[in-house]
């Protein structure tokens, strides 16, 4: 997707605008001359997030608190359900009271552990958050059958096959063109049973996919759509071709989130989930997600948790001699400028700790993994 305005991202912050470049793409330059220390840049709000299943109990699902390899304690429980309903029915106004979970089923506290019990008391007292956690639930009871179950598409046989197909845009569109036409009119003539029989078979991958792409639906149902965060993200180029090409296998995937959230969630937040919203969520994830990392450690010892889109800070490029350092906090990125700079310099971060591999390793690396060839001032010092 593009931005038809020129001006819409201009206030992304005041240090900085983003501008089309003569060489290609979006690049971020400095409005004024900025010296070193000058903290250009901080967000605190995420479109979608996703941590790993790996670690779903020993980070905190709101500030990213990691227990060192220990189970966190705190949980959402029965009681925490009922304030939130509450809060929803509020939010909602006068006479619209919020979807009830089955209260037959026990709450198995949406799959979310959290470090303390303010983060939790925070998480809880988002506006609306009662309809994804009512999702989250929905999810994790889901993966949980899907445990118990054989899968008759699994994958792991069979990725040879899904990963010899030569993927091309036409290939792509097709695929989803059957979804859109086939499969969707044929599931919606089902009974709420009969569409449960047609759940496709999903692992922890396609999980915390479809956990990503939830709350990405739910916090763009709420934003405003005339903020710069919904703008910025509308812009996002989308990597969908550039990564299925050199991964196919993820077309397959990406249907198994589809499917399973189509036949899955609530009507109040379904109806945000066509296709198109879908693959742009998924498409521009792809090269602009940011990764949440364990702190304290060196790039080589450090643990991945997971990502988390920031549109704000998407429209970085990187180099492998960054004048901005990028830090964590919490929930809170922010982005300081680590040398001083004149007017007009193109400001840049570096990608996922690259910078001390050897020239070659690293330019295939970000090569391979976010689809350019680097040539920063740095490599084509080294070259």
């Amino acid at each position: 997707m593009t931005i038809d305005n020129k001006n819409d991202l201009d206030n992304v912050s005041p240090f900085f605008e983003i501008k089309q470049t003569s060489w290609g793409g979006r690049a971020c330059f400095s409005k004024c001359a900025l010296p070193a220390g000058t903290p250009i840049l901080e967000i605190n709000n995420c479109i979608g997030s996703s941590l790993s299943y790996e670690f779903r109990k020993e980070v905190c699902h709101f500030c990213y608190f990691y227990h060192n390899g220990h189970t966190l304690k705190y949980r959402l429980e029965k009681e925490h359900l009922k304030f939130m309903e509450n809060c929803n029915d509020k939010e909602n106004g006068e006479g619209k009271k919020s979807t009830r979970m089955n209260n037959k089923a026990k709450f198995q506290g949406a799959g979310l552990w959290f470090c303390s019990e303010l983060c939790r008391s925070k998480f809880i007292k988002q506006p609306h958050i009662w309809e994804l956690v009512q999702c989250y639930e929905i999810l994790w009871c889901n993966l949980q059958k899907m445990f118990k179950r054989e899968n008759p598409d699994d994958v792991t046989g069979r990725e040879e096959q899904l990963n010899s197909i030569i993927i091309t845009e036409d290939v792509i569109q097709r695929s989803w063109d059957d979804c859109q036409h086939n499969w969707i009119p044929r599931i919606d003539k089902m009974s709420a049973a009969k569409k449960l029989h047609n759940l496709p078979v999903i692992s922890e991958d396609e999980y915390c996919c479809a956990k990503f792409v939830c709350e990405s639906l739910f916090r763009l149902k709420y934003i405003d759509s005339d903020s710069i965060t919904k703008k910025c993200f509308n812009g996002l180029q989308s990597n969908e071709l550039s990564k299925i090409h050199e991964f196919p296998v993820l077309l397959h995937f990406q249907e198994l989130v589809f499917k399973t959230l189509y036949i899955l969630l609530p009507d109040y937040l379904r109806t945000q989930l066509t296709i198109e919203n879908f693959r742009h969520i998924v498409g521009s994830e792809y090269g602009n997600a940011f990764g949440i990392w364990e702190t304290g450690e060196t790039p080589e010892s450090r643990e991945w948790f997971g990502f988390e889109v920031l549109p704000e800070a998407s429209y970085f490029n990187h180099s492998c001699k960054p004048n901005i350092t990028k830090t964590r906090e919490g929930r809170t990125m922010e982005f300081t400028l680590n040398s001083n700079v004149a007017k007009g310099t193109e400001i840049c971060i570096d990608y996922s700790g690259v910078l001390d591999l050897p020239t070659k390793k690293r330019r295939k690396f970000l090569h391979d993994t976010w689809f350019f060839d680097c040539l920063c001032v740095r490599c084509k010092s080294e070259m």
